[in-house]
């Protein structure tokens, strides 16, 4: 999504929602603020994380300021820019509210000395680390820090992420960025943290873009990770935290910091050795000492260094402002650069790019050009071979690594009992390497061959279908997601040769056939075995080399393995289509022709009539290339009738439906009693994955006695406006704050 079309989002969301929302900024009674705090704590999924990840101090109070948001919506009081203005003078003193207890997010207020001003920043000490080391130590130390952060850090996070005011504004009128340095919560382990509660006024806030920085630490990845928090909230405070931890980790890369050929300390020590971890979820609660957590860290660094290395700084700094959060923000922000990729395909090519690291081919998408990372994997030299109750998690991996497996080879996987299961295969052998991937649902086999192969990594991980979604409510996005033990069974085989048969596609009827298919063994005696082999027909289609059907073949003398089938719930698309034969300890492939699957379709401009302007009946008509099929194509098609008003906003949905007697669409009378004003509708025809509609039919004015609603929108637009709903409310919270 392009900058203009969000700004644009935002403005439609405002408009709609000026009843409901008030636009006035942001202002808290402080013993009110404090006391919802208090009880906001308590909350169990805000102990759950303080129990958990101490370590994490950050994302435990962006949860208790969601939370606290939902609970306290915007006031009508206005924040004057000019009380929050201040003058700042080097030595002065400063009194700064801080968490001094993380396990019961304690609040308490310090002292603390500007003792260096850059051109971006203010660095203050805390007068009880003053007292500690002396004046002249610190001011030293303070000015190391101002050094470091304006002459890289600021620099490197402003080009990779963007600006630290982001789209919720400048809190306090002043760009630069305070950095307090300070003896912080040794028992949790805090060496830094960004503080939210810092971006909105009253209560506990020092209403200014801030971070806070252990003064022993002395780590300067701490400050850029922290600052790249800070920037990141500011675009997006909703931001999934595997999304978010990686681009902060990914800071440390972009300034040099504690790296070992380019791997964090969580990547190295950590997800190397820990791969079967969720990327999508941050987990606590399977190993000792925080082992997943780390492995957190690890795993989304290595995702957004994958992603910045294969498509760019702009990739990155554009997935922050892009507001849509985790898998679907990322394929947002892929396909608004002109790359056609869908979530899955990405991260099959991550994983697979983990275990090969060869960019020398495939477009270099299998390799890293600017790291080395060695992951676990589970060796296999022995065939045939019998794994049993792996583990895989939700989008985690599972690797085993084949050691001289022979040119012909069968795996099959039991299926996870729910999802489904991807798999990527690299083969390497005297033709280098070649790749491999499915996502499948059942009758899981995988087809391993070439010539002298000697090795082949194999990559599993449970799925969904479609692009990943988990929900932000709550704590969704925390534990350790969907697990399941399955088991692999590596067969050495024989090959089967497959000769290809006939193949006949009807485009206007979707009567799919492929008969006289002919199967040898290895010693060219016919198969003709149902019960000792299985035959199918494998269509891929094009742009998305995930997206699989898959059509069993039966056996007769007279049409050998043939299969009849129409096509009409495919999608639309190409499909490259291969024949796959697998038995006991033998197998083959075929590759066929590709085919095409339509579903062309136009909707007329509907017609009107209208009673007492209350009332209406709609028709429509359709053209439809496949002549002759409309009665089973009223079987998978949705129809609707979209009411809209001036503004070009849709208001109401109503049925449709299809009329074999007049070869139309048809609806019964429409009552209009809620609606007033001027008005126009569309037909909505929704198939085979895509919408078509009709042109806006002629405008024509209603007399309900209500107006227009827009707050009780009818299906589907609810949903959508609710969502749009929660973004406006974030914007306004802070946007019109400084105006």
């Amino acid at each position: 999504m392009s900058k203009k079309l969000k700004v644009s989002f935002f403005l439609l969301c405002a408009l709609l929602f000026i009843p409901l929302v008030s636009t006035n900024a942001l202002s808290f009674d402080q013993d009110t603020d404090v006391n919802m705090r208090a009880e906001i704590i308590k909350d169990p999924r805000v102990q759950a994380m303080l129990k958990e990840d101490s370590i994490n101090p950050t994302q435990v109070l962006k949860l208790i300021e969601n939370l606290e948001n939902e609970n306290n919506p915007p006031s009508d009081t206005e924040v004057s820019i000019d009380t929050i203005k201040r003058d700042v003078i080097i030595d002065e003193v400063q009194i700064f509210w801080m968490v001094t207890d993380f396990f019961t997010v304690t609040y308490s207020q310090i002292s603390a000395t500007l003792l260096a001003i850059g051109a971006n920043s203010y660095i203050y000490v805390a007068g009880s680390v003053i007292s500690s080391v002396g004046t002249a130590n610190a001011r030293t130390r303070a000015e190391e820090w101002r050094d470091e952060f304006e002459n890289k850090i600021y620099p490197n996070n402003l080009f990779y992420f963007g600006d630290p005011d982001g789209y919720l504004g400048d809190i306090d009128d002043d760009p630069h960025v305070t950095i307090l340095l300070a003896d912080l919560d040794d028992a949790a382990g805090v060496a830094g943290y960004f503080d939210p509660n810092n971006e909105r006024s009253g209560g506990t806030s020092n209403t200014r873009e801030m971070v806070y920085v252990d003064y022993d630490y002395n780590r300067y990845s701490v400050l850029a990770h922290e600052f790249q928090h800070l920037i990141h909230y500011n675009y997006d405070p909703d931001e999934y935290w595997w999304v978010d931890e990686g681009c902060a980790e990914y800071s440390a890369y972009l300034n040099g910091y504690a790296l070992t050929t380019n791997l964090t300390e969580f990547a190295r020590d950590y997800f190397q050795h820990n791969p079967e971890d969720s990327l999508l979820y941050w987990n606590y609660n399977d190993h000792e000492n925080s082992e997943n957590v780390r492995s957190d860290y690890g795993g989304a660094y290595m995702f957004i260094f994958y992603l910045a290395e294969k498509y760019g700084s702009e990739a990155i700094r554009n997935l922050v402002s892009e507001t849509f959060g985790g898998p679907l923000g990322i394929e947002n922000t892929l396909n608004d650069l002109g790359f056609s990729i869908d979530f899955n395909e990405l991260y099959l090519n991550w994983v697979t790019a983990l275990m090969v690291d060869d960019p020398s081919f495939g477009n270099g998408l299998y390799g890293f050009e600017n790291l080395d990372i060695s992951i676990d994997y589970e060796l296999i030299s022995i065939f045939p071979n019998t794994k049993t109750d792996r583990l895989n998690r939700f989008y985690g991996m599972y690797v085993t690594k084949l050691v001289s497996p022979g040119d012909f080879m069968l795996l099959e996987i039991t299926p996870p009992g729910s999802y489904s299961l991807a798999i990527s295969v690299a083969v390497h052998d005297i033709n280098g390497w070649s790749i491999s991937q499915k996502i499948l649902d059942t009758d899981i086999s995988v087809l391993i061959n070439g010539t002298l192969v000697d090795t082949v990594y194999i990559i599993t991980s449970i799925v969904t279908s479609t692009t990943p979604s988990i929900p932000l409510a709550d704590t969704s996005q925390f534990g350790l997601g969907y697990t399941d033990s399955l088991d692999y069974i590596y067969i050495p085989g024989k090959p089967l040769t497959i000769t290809t048969g006939t193949l006949n596609y009807q485009s206007n009827s979707w009567d799919f056939s492929l008969y006289d298919i002919y199967i040898e063994d290895e010693n060219s005696t016919e198969v003709t075995d149902v019960s000792g082999i299985s035959v199918y027909a494998q269509f891929e289609k094009s742009g998305s080399s995930l997206t699989t059907e898959n059509l069993e073949l039966s056996y007769d003398p007279s049409d050998k393995w043939n299969v009849y089938e129409n096509l009409i719930y495919f999608f639309e698309g190409d499909y490259a289509i291969s024949i796959v034969a697998s038995g006991s300890s033998q197998y083959g492939e075929l590759e066929l022709s590709s085919i095409n699957i339509a579903h062309i379709l136009t909707v007329e401009e509907p017609t009107l009539s209208i009673y007492n302007d209350t009332a209406l009946y709609v028709f429509v008509n359709s053209s439809y290339t496949q002549l002759g099929g409309w009665e089973t194509f009223t079987e998978v098609v949705e129809t609707y009738v979209l009411l809209y008003d001036v503004t070009d906003t849709p208001v109401g949905i109503f049925d449709i439906s299809y009329s074999s007697s007049s070869n139309s669409w048809e609806s019964d009378l429409l009552l209009m009693n809620e609606y007033n004003g001027e008005h126009y509708i569309k037909v909505s025809f929704k198939y085979a994955g895509r919408t078509v509609r009709s042109s806006e039919s002629e405008h024509f004015q209603l007399e309900g006695e209500i107006s227009t609603p827009t707050s009780s929108i009818a299906y589907p637009f609810l949903p959508i406006i609710l969502v749009a709903s929660l973004s406006v409310l974030i914007f306004i919270k802070r946007k019109k704050r400084i105006s």
